[in-house]
């Protein structure tokens, strides 16, 4: 589905919150309002369902969106 490896929604929200300093619920607010508006992809695991899946990139979008956000 993704050229590059996908990263689960938890390590993204670890991630994201290093970057940011945001916490779980503004990270996971402004995930899907992206998601909604399509800039990014969340999909489920193939082998697992129950796991939600991020490209890195989108990971990115999301850092970006966040920080323009407290300037």
């Amino acid at each position: 589905m993704q050229s590059e490896d996908p990263i689960n929604k938890s390590k993204a929200i670890s991630i994201i919150s290093l970057e940011t300093g945001y916490g779980r619920r503004v990270i996971e607010n402004k995930m899907n309002e992206l998601a909604q508006g399509g800039k990014i992809t969340m999909f489920p695991d193939p082998g697992d369902r129950r796991i939600v899946l991020i490209s890195r990139a989108d990971v990115q979008v999301i850092i970006q969106s966040l920080k323009k956000g407290s300037a």
